[in-house]
């Protein structure tokens, strides 16, 4: 079981990958993680890149009240917090302002599924939420209103928001959709993308299972609903 102290070791190696991956600029973005009742939040005003092991502010979950404050937490706190009490399954949160899907979206365009990767993290589909102001508590309660269904939301002049039963799955779940923004960009440059029907993506959905039901206990250390990569082993 994870302590406090390894939770605050993996949020700080995730907000230095994702400022890595270019998908959030200056102090854009915000994560968390939870412990049962505890969330620990980035706090406001820093780039996700340059907080210490020590500055992630540590929340109550259902009341909100900060722990031994010393820094405030991120302006996103009720975002963060609603997806938590939403879903007991879920372990941690990333928001994002990656360029290509915060461009997508921004147009109209909702991102689909044209790979198998796109199923096997995100699912059948990343919902559209229409722009709302951030920070607020309208914002917040648009995404409890969806987030019980969906693993990604897409956020209309805005960016991303993934969820994962950890950091890591929570990442790599902002990745794919990243991912699939840059795809359906560059599909629709060249012609007319190819979006996977009802049919292929129950085919995928099926495969993904049956591999990660065989492979998952070769694994340690995934998650034990890390379903990542296992379409390619088809």
């Amino acid at each position: 079981m994870s302590t406090e102290a390894d939770i605050r070791k993996e949020l700080t190696l995730y907000g230095k990958k994702i400022v890595q991956k270019g998908v959030v600029v200056a102090t854009g973005g915000n994560i968390s993680a939870r412990k049962g009742n505890i969330v620990y939040l980035s706090p406001g005003g820093f780039t996700l890149d340059e907080i210490a092991e020590g500055q992630w502010v540590k929340v109550e979950l259902k009341t909100g009240k900060i722990i031994k404050p010393i820094l405030k937490p991120t302006c996103e706190i009720n975002m963060h917090l609603i997806c938590y009490r939403t879903r007991e399954d879920i372990g941690a949160v990333v928001h994002t302002h990656p360029p290509y899907v915060t461009g997508v979206v921004s147009a109209g365009v909702k991102i689909k599924p044209m790979f198998p990767d796109y199923v096997a993290y995100l699912g059948e589909e990343v919902p559209l939420l229409q722009y709302i102001t951030p920070a607020g508590n309208e914002l917040a309660k648009a995404i409890g209103k969806i987030i019980g269904k969906y693993n990604a939301i897409s956020l209309k002049n805005h960016g991303a928001l993934t969820v994962g039963s950890n950091l890591k799955e929570a990442f790599h779940r902002s990745m794919i959709l990243e991912e699939a923004a840059k795809i359906l960009f560059i599909s629709k440059i060249m012609g007319t993308p190819g979006i996977f029907s009802p049919s292929e993506v129950k085919k995928i959905k099926n495969l993904v299972a049956e591999v990660h039901r065989q492979k998952l206990p070769e694994e340690p250390g995934l998650p034990q609903n890390f379903k990542g990569d296992a379409q390619r082993e088809r």
